[in-house]
């Protein structure tokens, strides 16, 4: 009776074990079930524009905030989002009115009568002026040279108010370009002439507003509700001061900041990056070749169009820039509305640039497999010195490549590699045979300085290119009144580019604007408004 009382015992501890079992299964499949319920896939969540979230973007520590004694770039980039100017370059690089109802142009284009709009306020509530804008072309006047607007004024002979809300420019000279030199900031007379906190204490019109600043750290600017051109999302900006360039970079990958302008050619590692979104835009950037007209070999045209020829450009910039520059026959922005699309003149043409370099005069005269020619009576090789700057890889790199170019047709080059203070001394003392160098152009088209026959002794014609036709055309330019007059004239240098070749252009670089994965909208940067249309961005954190 017992043996069977244990037996009982054992069959009911099994029937218990093999029921416990059976019933946690059960439950591990609901408790899985749960479980999915509770943790289903996320779907991405559509990004809505809204109100709030902070952009944190890069400056350098300022030594003022007073944005027309300014004299750093990256400060100047933050400012133009506290300050409105007259007038604003569109995405044809045109000017056009900004804080101005209308404007009249004199017919002799010595004076301009330009009309502000009305009710625009100041961050202080107070009301733009006349007296406003006078005020801000003094303190520019003023200005130490170093000022990035100094040149904005140079042309200006006085300014004076015809009332509250017009004023009248008049300028030295007639100058077709007199609406470019109108993209300075408007400061507020009431605010700057009278308050010692002023320089650190900035006052605009524009679509943020001074909230604070910490010297070496940061400065802080909110959403201006009033602003004349309508509503922002993005309420609070942040501009976190870095020492230097090298570490723009590291503040972005380390999230301390959420968009950079690279400004060297370096940005295009973020393409591939996970996260970031890149804007890219054409900048003043041009590289280009200049010739030594002072060289007996290039001061044949045909020599000049020859080596334009032999050059495939658009290989340098598929290997070197990753097809991120534009090609172009004339230093006029690619996006510009004075450069309608046109033709590409010079494509390399290996057979046109060995026909040129025999029209030339050169041939193997003495069977060593070296073209020569006889100049003044005395036997001269096809030969020239590139000048290059070392201290800039890649554009060693174009060098080399130029030089691979030119031998393949018969020239012998020899590639005059120097640090950045040779290379700078041998410009000025005119000690090239051609030259590899970049500008970075004014968005103001005036190309006096680098063609007009006037500027080779102190200026910067330092190929030595004297053209009474070109001098002409320049001065047309300069002095055009009106638009169709300077579209024409701007036909006319294009044709003497072609056809003289003075400098052989090669392209405009292009840049970007790079920012994380929880700023959306759309920005049209340039290279000297980083944050033109600041008010379609918004930030969306998942």
């Amino acid at each position: 009776m017992k043996k069977l009382s244990h037996i009982f015992i054992l069959m009911l501890c099994i029937f218990l074990f093999v029921g416990c079992k059976t019933t946690n299964k059960g439950n591990n499949k609901d408790e899985q079930e749960q479980e999915q319920v509770k943790d289903p896939v996320k779907e991405p969540v559509k990004p809505v524009a809204s109100f709030g979230g902070e952009l944190k973007i890069l400056m350098r520590n300022p030594n003022t905030l007073n944005p027309l004694l300014n004299n750093d770039r990256t400060v100047d980039q933050v400012l133009k989002l506290v300050f409105d100017s007259l007038f604003l370059l569109d995405e044809q690089e045109k000017p056009m009115p900004n804080l101005v109802e209308s404007y009249e142009l004199s017919s002799s284009a010595t004076t301009i009568t330009i009309n502000l709009k009305k009710n625009i306020l100041f961050h202080d509530g107070e009301e733009l002026h006349s007296d406003d804008v006078i005020y801000s072309i003094n303190t520019i006047k003023n200005a130490s040279e170093d000022s990035i607007y100094k040149v904005c004024v140079e042309n200006y002979k006085r300014v004076s108010a015809v009332d509250e809300y017009t004023f009248k420019i008049y300028f030295d000279q007639p100058f077709a370009f007199s609406l470019y030199t109108l993209n300075f900031p408007i400061i507020p007379k009431h605010h700057y002439d009278s308050n010692e906190n002023s320089t650190l204490n900035p006052i605009g019109t524009g679509a943020y507003s001074f909230v604070n600043f910490a010297t070496m750290k940061e400065l802080n600017l909110k959403a201006n509700q009033k602003w004349f051109k309508g509503n922002l999302y993005v309420e609070k900006i942040k501009g976190v001061i870095t020492r230097d360039k090298n570490s723009d970079s590291d503040a972005f990958n380390q999230k301390v900041v959420d968009l950079i302008n690279p400004t060297k050619f370096d940005w295009q590692h973020y393409a591939e990056t996970k996260g970031v979104s890149l804007t890219e835009y054409d900048t003043y950037y041009y590289t280009f070749l200049g010739f030594n007209f002072n060289n007996n070999i290039l001061s044949d045209k045909n020599i000049r169009k020859a080596i334009a020829y032999a050059i495939d450009r658009e290989s340098i910039i598929k290997n070197e820039f990753l097809n991120h520059a534009h090609i172009t026959d004339y230093p006029i922005h690619p996006i510009s509305w004075l450069n309608k699309e046109d033709a590409l003149m010079y494509n390399k043409n290996i057979e046109k640039s060995k026909e040129l370099i025999t029209t030339a005069g050169y041939s193997d005269s003495d069977g060593d497999e070296l073209l020569d020619k006889n100049i003044n009576s005395v036997k001269q090789n096809l030969s020239l010195r590139l000048l290059v700057n070392n201290e800039n890889p890649l554009r060693l790199n174009i060098a080399n490549k130029i030089k691979e170019y030119l031998e393949e047709v018969g020239f012998i080059i020899n590639i005059d590699s120097v640090d950045n203070i040779t290379y700078s001394q041998k410009i000025m003392n005119k000690d090239f045979d051609i030259l590899l160098s970049e500008w970075k152009l004014s968005p103001i088209p005036d190309f006096t300085f680098a063609f007009h026959s006037s500027q080779i002794e102190e200026g910067n014609n330092f190929i030595n290119y004297s053209n009474v036709d070109m001098d002409r055309i320049l001065e047309t330019i300069f002095r055009s009144t009106n638009e169709k007059e300077l579209l024409t004239a701007i036909g006319e240098f294009k044709n003497i580019i072609a056809e003289e070749l003075p400098y052989y252009s090669l392209f405009f670089r292009t840049s970007a604007i790079i920012s994380n994965q929880k700023v959306y909208g759309q920005l049209n940067p340039s290279i000297y408004n980083n944050y033109r249309g600041i008010e379609n961005l918004f930030i969306f954190e998942q």
